[in-house]
């Protein structure tokens, strides 16, 4: 199955690289990602967190990415980095209460070709780790069709979905949230809606599922989102 996967995922992101000549995209396309069937301890990858103005990927703005560097058994602290994002209206009431991000602070932020071009540079070559990784590839996609023309391809990991295929069990409605799981494994509670430090939470439940399955061998297909 790993390798089916991996024959469609190829193919995808062939096409994209074809339509991204000439855009910062077409730097991402440049370096490979590690092949899935590779040892997913010995992987480098990126959890990343996007904090944006709303849920619709196609009209809603990301406001904030935040991103650190990880294996499935170490974090690397000093990968961390944070970009502003400055969307093109005014913000909506509701996103301002939840994220605490301001109209002039998003206006200091960088314009969105040019922000989203160096978080493609920070991301190259990794596969992500996300939770509800579908948001984070939604808003990428959305972004970069708008921006240079193509779509964003790249492997993710989704926490979510590993809990419910790795310890599936019956739960609240609320039960799969990042925070909720984090409690399940023992973690700490963290202040939500902020890039870098929901980009580390998610960091940390990813370490926390991989070590609960023990020195069992895990292959990155094995771990990808489907």
């Amino acid at each position: 199955m790993i390798f089916g996967r991996r024959g469609r995922f190829e193919r995808q992101r062939n096409r994209a690289a074809a339509s991204a000549k000439g855009t910062p995209l077409e730097d991402f396309y440049a370096i490979d990602p590690p092949d899935f069937a590779a040892d997913a301890d010995a992987v480098e990858m990126i959890a990343i967190d996007l904090e944006t103005d709303g849920l619709d990927a196609a009209q809603d703005a990301i406001l904030e990415a935040g991103w650190v560097g990880l294996t499935s058994r170490t974090i690397r602290a000093a990968t961390a980095g944070r970009l502003r994002f400055r969307p093109d209206c005014r913000l909506s009431e509701q996103s301002v209460v939840i994220h605490q991000i301001m109209d002039d602070e998003a206006a200091d932020g960088l314009a969105e070709a040019e922000a989203l071009a160096t978080l493609l540079a920070a991301l190259a070559g990794a596969p992500l780790v996300a939770h509800f990784a579908e948001i984070e590839r939604g808003f990428l996609d959305a972004a970069c069709r708008r921006c240079f023309g193509a779509p964003f391809v790249a492997p993710f990991i989704c926490t979510m979905q590993l809990e419910q295929r790795w310890y599936p069990a019956t739960r609240a409605a609320d039960g799969l949230r990042l925070g909720k799981l984090r409690a399940r494994h023992g973690l700490p509670a963290y202040r939500a809606h902020d890039g870098l430090t929901d980009a580390l939470a998610c960091a940390e439940l990813f370490l926390a599922q991989r070590a609960k399955r023990g020195d069992a061998p895990v292959r990155l297909g094995d771990l990808l989102a489907r």
